[in-house]
């Protein structure tokens, strides 16, 4: 039961995610209803830097608790309320006036925040529920069902798009993924989790104070290096959509999802063979190595056809992500300090979140092309970093 609620969760979550993709359908959506760069990176960054910096504090309250699993679902249920909200902001965007935009980031920053409150309860049932023996086959498979979720949830985006007119046709998009976010939480109702040793809470300076004492272990502040520069890739990540809407037309947006879950699907048999065989750090090197090309190619690209390659190599790289992140995390946060490693990684990941709003104000005053290639430069430092993952590792382990 413990591998099936986690592979029955991706699923709809990934069913959900897709219809609600904060690298195509949220930028294309902004785009459409305001035409604002400057607006898509406020909201990425908001999706990204909220979980992160929020994180710790979360992780302070969490490991006070003997059962986490109250706390997962109570988040997942109050994210579908956010994309219920957004559904219904979405409805009556143009009679809400500046009431609509407030609404909008209202429901993207309560469905952050309980994101990363849900996360990091889930990363320490996880850590509970699926032995460790077990975990090298997990990752690839969980990766795989989000994969083929994703795709199916891809024709559905194409469907609803293009059977009605805007902004209805992404009201109705949003509804859809509220309902699939809400029986995410299904299987979780019978999950049995193993009570954990509750931690006294630490004082908000004090455990401010206690990061540089948890980042002498080598293994979590490579962690945290490559997770903080992996930020370019997210600074230009949203305007990939909007570049290639803006050069083509908004009728593509259903297949740029399309092309990107077919990536996340195929390359998780890479990824499975990559984690088996040379483990999650190569992933993570890999990943970083096709992000470099993919974001530098961007600009340079002639037809659709091109773009549409490019979105399935974004998928793969996403999946690359998503694989290393959670296992990685995993593999070397001790049990007692598990909520603790994710909180203290994800609070310093907060600064790679900020970069999608530097990226909005460079594409506004700038040029997209001046993004893709300061991204490109920060990527190649992140791969520089991502070489001293397995040296961390083996530093720790004499």
């Amino acid at each position: 039961m413990g591998a099936f609620a986690f592979w029955w969760h991706m699923a709809f979550l990934s069913f959900a995610s897709t219809m609600i993709n904060v690298n195509t359908v949220i930028p294309s959506y902004l785009d459409k209803l305001y035409h604002s760069s400057f607006l898509i990176g406020i909201a990425s960054s908001i999706l990204l830097g909220l979980p992160s910096i929020t994180q710790l504090f979360f992780a302070n309250f969490l490991k006070t608790q003997k059962y986490k699993k109250p706390y997962l679902m109570g988040g997942i249920l109050t994210r579908s309320f956010a994309i219920f909200l957004l559904s219904l902001a979405t409805f009556y965007v143009f009679s809400l006036g500046i009431w609509g935009i407030i609404l909008i980031l209202t429901a993207i920053t309560l469905f952050a925040t309980t994101g990363s409150f849900a996360g990091i309860a889930y990363v320490d049932l996880l850590g509970k529920s699926v032995p460790r023996e077990k975990r090298y086959y997990f990752f690839p498979i969980r990766q795989a069902i989000a994969g083929v979720f994703s795709f199916m949830a891809g024709f559905v985006v194409k469907y609803v798009l293009s059977a009605s007119k805007f902004p209805h046709n992404y009201g109705v998009l949003f509804f859809f993924a509220s309902i699939s976010v809400s029986l995410a939480v299904v299987f979780f109702l019978f999950l049995k989790e193993s009570p954990s040793e509750p931690m006294p809470k630490t004082k908000t300076l004090e455990m401010i104070k206690s990061i540089p004492e948890f980042l002498k272990d080598r293994k979590l502040f490579w962690y945290v290096v490559v997770e903080v520069l992996g930020g370019f890739y997210f600074m230009a990540l949203p305007f990939f959509a909007v570049y290639t809407i803006q050069k083509f037309n908004s009728g593509v947006v259903g297949n740029l999802v399309i092309f990107q879950v077919t990536g996340m699907v195929l390359s998780n048999l890479l990824w499975g063979y990559v984690s088996k065989k040379m483990g999650n750090v190569s992933i993570a090197r890999i990943g970083i190595m096709i992000a470099i090309i993919s974001t530098i190619s961007t600009p340079f690209l002639t037809n659709i056809y091109w773009y549409y390659i490019l979105f399935f190599v974004v998928g793969s790289t996403l999946s690359a992500r998503g694989i290393f992140m959670d296992a990685y995390l995993i593999e070397i946060a001790p049990e007692r300090e598990r909520v603790m490693y994710v909180g203290i990684s994800g609070t310093m990941g907060f600064v790679g979140a900020l970069f999608p709003i530097l990226g909005g104000l460079l594409a506004r005053h700038v040029g997209f092309t001046f993004v893709f290639v300061l991204a490109t430069a920060g990527l190649v430092v992140d791969f520089l970093s991502a070489l001293k993952l397995e040296a961390a590792k083996v530093v720790s382990e004499k």
